[in-house]
């Protein structure tokens, strides 16, 4: 039976974004503490006008504590609740950025109990909007904690935006920018994977084959990660999911098929590729890359395990076979 799923959904965030793996301890979406409505504007269906700035907005404990997700969804009232392009967070202050009927953008401020509206840092080029009460703001705090324990250092930012082509992500960042640390819709965060493991192997080669029945190759590399070439809805079409070893999956498409057939990834055991890479490595800190394919017309898949100069061959039981492919 298939244990694999996909990830939920490469390369580093636009430059016009910027304010710029493990889901350790996230739940989905806890209590929200309750903040006191005292803003002078009830909600509207269009953004507040000009003249009615500053709002004020008192919140009873803090963004990290659970009320950024009630000071965002104030925000968003402010923005006549119109699709959102991007939403940043820091421990004091909330940012939301607007597309507006007209194509216009604003970007609206939560900062000291009070909402301004503010210059905006994005230009709309047709990228994808949300919603951001489906994400979970109120584990704020729960996040950072994360992101600092991996690594994240100076003050820390949780960002939305589109990470490609229509494929909404969620961040904690720093300024000055560190390193970043990708999550999950649902509040977890996704793994950073090694390539040699049979847990990594397991989760970063389920991920791009997802529930696939049928694939043309799956690749592990250094630079790449895991990918993973699959037939598309569309003929002629293959469709490829990438995971690289600390970001979330993508899907990319490309007319023209490859050379060899498809097989069940389901072939695929990574305890088994395991040993076979770990027979290939010169040494065990050495990296090694990894393509399974039908392309040495065997009745099964191969595959073609790579590291430094030495060249090894193995069947889906991790089973030598170099010699026989010489």
């Amino acid at each position: 039976m298939r244990t694999w799923t996909i990830a939920v959904a490469c390369a580093l965030l636009l430059s016009s974004c910027s304010p710029t793996g493990s889901g350790e301890g996230i739940t989905a979406q806890p209590t929200i503490s309750s903040s006191p409505s005292v803003s002078s504007v009830a909600p509207t269906t269009t953004p507040v006008p000009e003249e009615q700035f500053p709002i004020s907005y008192p919140i009873t404990n803090s963004l990290i504590s659970g009320d950024a997700a009630d000071v965002v969804a104030r925000l968003h009232e402010v923005a006549g609740n119109q699709p959102a392009l991007k939403v940043d967070l820091t421990s004091k202050q909330a940012t939301l950025t607007a597309l507006l009927p007209d194509d216009r953008v604003a970007s609206y401020r939560w900062e000291n109990g009070e909402i301004t509206e503010v210059d905006s840092d994005i230009q709309y080029l047709g990228q994808a909007t949300f919603d951001p009460a489906e994400y979970p703001l109120a584990s704020l705090g729960r996040m950072f904690d994360i992101a600092d324990l991996r690594g994240v250092r100076g003050e820390l930012v949780l960002q939305i935006v589109e990470y490609r082509a229509g494929q909404i992500i969620m961040t904690v960042t720093s300024r000055p920018e560190s390193r970043t640390v990708f999550f999950r819709k649902d509040g977890t965060a996704v793994a950073s994977l090694g390539l040699t493991s049979v847990a990594d192997l397991t989760e970063g080669i389920g991920d791009v084959v997802g529930d696939s029945t049928e694939a043309y190759s799956v690749t592990v590399s250094p630079t790449a990660g895991y990918s993973a070439d699959l037939p598309d809805d569309e003929q002629g079409v293959v469709l490829n999911r990438t995971r690289p070893t600390d970001m979330p999956t993508f899907e990319t498409r490309r007319s023209g098929l490859p050379s060899g057939g498809t097989f069940d990834p389901a072939l695929i055991k990574p305890e088994a590729l395991a040993k076979a890479i770990a027979r290939t490595q010169n040494t065990p800190s050495e990296q090694c890359s990894v393509t399974i394919d039908m392309t040495q017309n065997r009745s099964a898949p191969v595959a073609r395990i790579q590291c430094g100069s030495s060249t090894s061959y193995a069947d889906m039981d991790g089973r030598d076979m170099t010699d026989l492919i010489g």
